[in-house]
């Protein structure tokens, strides 16, 4: 009996979405990549990138490790859905990843890439809750490794950053704020939400809201029982599995938080690995809730201000312009050209003729 959840009818809409992405994403790109050259052309001042760059060859080391995460999160979906028993492979998994990157690019980072993953997944034919399992365990991995990584990045980058935040007590107190604000807003909802399941098993809301969210809450049961099922059985049998994808989640983020530290080397600036690492993922953290598309404008903002204390200010402009473009556009021109011929490749398949069965022989006369 097929999947009700992986069946044609419920896989139509999001057997749509990822054309209709691309799309949208191939029309809007180019015009936000020609904005990002212009700023760059502009902060060198009529100078040739060449005079301003020491060690151009770091360029192309950016370059390449700007495709490592890609690689790494596609090959962590085929390594898990073999486990799994999805027959997700390399090649799902690289779509599923690439088909996010396009997406992400022109959504509001805030969105978060989650839930575009679960629909890419779904649209690969991972039922619902193996889509939410492989989602929690890359989710776990990358947990750890960025928490593991950014406390190394902490002890060994202490006294320079101690420095840098003496002389931003505005940043600091901006940073207080902030996180005042964020925790009295996430009480504020967990307050609300409190009150209102309270009205609901009390029944003050109706008798009809009562039945459908009890109705609700064993679907969510019976749904985060199979995902602990699943959690299960990698304790069991997948700690080889999760091994590797703790290493491959490790050069992923190591690649991905180190280009901002190499492309500022290559233009003679001092690399302090640690402490560049730290400030990109900081960046990265400020333009994750910026409500723009890709993050547009609170990454850049976010360099200029945490790396400006560190960098020269005649080269900080036109690095900042470059590890956008090597750290954001280069990948996701490289996705959406790859989630470009996986889709066509997969439409040829789907439009192939079924290869003819073999006549059956004829008896002898």
């Amino acid at each position: 009996m097929s999947d009700p959840e992986t069946s044609p009818a419920a896989l139509a809409p999001w057997q749509r979405l990822p054309r209709r992405t691309l799309t949208i994403a191939l029309s809007v790109l180019p015009l936000v990549a020609l904005a990002n050259v212009a700023v760059l052309v502009w902060s060198l001042g009529g100078i040739d990138l060449a005079g301003r760059l020491v060690a151009p060859g770091l360029l192309l080391v950016a370059a390449g490790l700007a495709f490592v995460p890609m690689l790494a999160n596609s090959l962590r979906f085929a390594l898990w859905g073999r486990f799994l028993g999805l027959g997700l492979g390399f090649r799902g998994g690289l779509k599923v990843v690439t088909g996010t990157m396009v997406t992400n690019s022109i959504t509001p980072s805030a969105a978060g890439g989650m839930p575009i993953k679960i629909l890419f997944l779904i649209n690969e034919g991972v039922p619902t809750r193996r889509a939410a399992t492989l989602i929690s365990l890359q989710t776990a991995e990358d947990t750890l490794v960025m928490t593991s990584l950014a406390a190394l990045c902490v002890t060994l980058s202490g006294f320079q950053l101690a420095d840098f935040l003496g002389r931003q007590p505005g940043l600091v107190n901006e940073i207080e704020t902030d996180l005042a604000i964020l925790a009295a807003v996430v009480g504020g909802v967990l307050v609300l939400l409190a009150g209102l399941a309270a009205a609901l098993a009390a029944g003050l809301l109706g008798e009809r809201p009562r039945a459908r969210t009890a109705a609700l809450c064993i679907r969510a049961r019976d749904f985060g029982g199979h995902v602990v099922s699943d959690w299960l059985g990698v304790l069991r049998r997948g700690k080889g599995i999760a091994l590797a994808n703790l290493v491959l989640a490790l050069a992923q983020w190591l690649a991905r938080f180190s280009m901002a530290g190499i492309v500022l080397a290559a233009f003679g600036q001092d690399w302090h690995p640690a402490l560049y690492w730290l400030l990109q993922y900081l960046v990265q953290s400020i333009s994750s809730v910026v409500p723009t598309p890709g993050g547009a404008g609170g990454a850049e903002a976010g360099f200029l201000l945490l790396f400006a204390p560190f960098v020269a200010a005649g080269v900080l402009v036109a690095a900042m312009s470059t590890w956008r473009l090597i750290f954001f556009y280069l990948p996701l021109a490289g996705a959406a050209l790859v989630f470009f011929l996986l889709q066509r490749a997969a439409r040829r398949r789907a439009a192939a003729p079924e290869p003819l069965a073999a006549a059956a022989p004829q008896p002898a006369e």
